[in-house]
């Protein structure tokens, strides 16, 4: 069996997956006591504008912290074409096997701030990098279940490790498109720039247990922190568009083993990826019609050229 055909099958296995849960789920909801559900919602609707807030905070932080990549590659991101750069990639939340994250160095591109070789290799770093802090912060949360004071010690070990497999793969690839400066990896902005993205997946951690923190059930802070970003990764890891089916079955298998009904796990799970996942993705379609305008309207000296006698409009 070919590796295009396995991932055809793994796949169509997750959407069937995605499906029998889907209609469980309703079955669950349209034969539970969905009045106690109403009640919950009715009597906590300031959870929706907090877990808002929190979706827009962990955004910036992954927004502040692909800046700062672009820059290190001395790509101009820091202003408004780039914000509006990095919010094109949301537009590619529904492509397969991670190709949305081109949509941003093609962006940059089109804005002649990068050529296309540097742009991709910064969108690269900004992936690994992106890899590094969230590993590093499920190990972390793992030792803490047992050490808690040696919970930050794990957290650092594994940027460390991570870090020093990546300068060593650095030097193998001297000499190619592929090279980094050695001083890439060791260096103090290459570690905020980390540490700036595991904030972001504690955010979006967060994010979880505000909805689930209230909810009949088990659930408690240390299990929204772990499933927020560990369901979003291990979704994502299987190419599947926004790892939809994967993710919200693997948080409502989890929602389940801790005691949480189903008529609550179904809503919650459904309010937590609306806020932090399918808005957004319109905002990158606004964000793309934006760019296009950006860059279909003619520069300040050409409108200058075209009026009556060279003066301004």
């Amino acid at each position: 069996m070919t590796r295009t055909r396995i991932i055809a099958c793994s796949r169509l296995v997750a959407f069937l997956v995605l499906v029998a849960v889907t209609i469980f789920g309703i079955y669950r909801f349209a034969s539970g006591d969905w009045t106690e559900v109403i009640a919950y919602w009715r009597d906590h609707l300031e959870v929706i504008p907090l877990l808002a807030a929190i979706s827009v905070i962990d955004v910036i932080l992954e927004a502040v912290s692909w800046m700062w990549v672009y820059r290190r590659f001395r790509i101009r991101a820091f202003d408004r074409g780039g914000s509006c750069a990095f919010l094109v990639g949301r537009a590619g939340l529904l492509l397969p096997a991670q190709l949305g994250r081109l949509m941003r160095p093609d962006a940059m591109v089109k804005l002649e701030r990068a050529s296309v070789a540097d742009a991709l290799k910064a969108e690269g770093v900004v992936f690994v990098l992106d890899g590094i802090s969230v590993v590093a912060l499920l190990a972390g949360l793992l030792v803490y279940r047992t050490y808690p004071a040696a919970a930050p010690v794990a957290a650092i070990a594994t940027i460390g490790v991570m870090v020093f497999l990546g300068n060593t793969i650095s030097r193998f690839l001297t000499n190619t498109r592929l090279h980094l400066p050695v001083t890439f990896w060791w260096a103090w902005p290459t570690l905020f720039i980390i540490l700036i993205n595991m904030g972001g997946w504690v955010a979006h951690g967060l994010a979880l247990h505000v909805v689930v923190a209230d909810l009949p059930g088990d659930m408690n802070l240390w299990d929204s922190l772990f499933l927020g970003p560990g369901s979003a990764v291990l979704g994502v890891a299987t190419g599947l568009p926004g790892g939809i089916g994967v993710t919200e079955g693997i948080l409502g298998a989890s929602l389940r083993i801790r005691s949480v009904p189903m008529e609550h796990l179904a809503v919650a799970v459904a309010a937590f990826r609306l806020i932090t996942f399918w808005i957004w993705i319109p905002i990158g379609w606004i964000a793309i019609a934006v760019l296009r305008r950006r860059l279909s309207a003619p520069e300040p000296f050409e409108v200058a050229a075209l009026s009556p006698k060279g003066g301004s409009v």
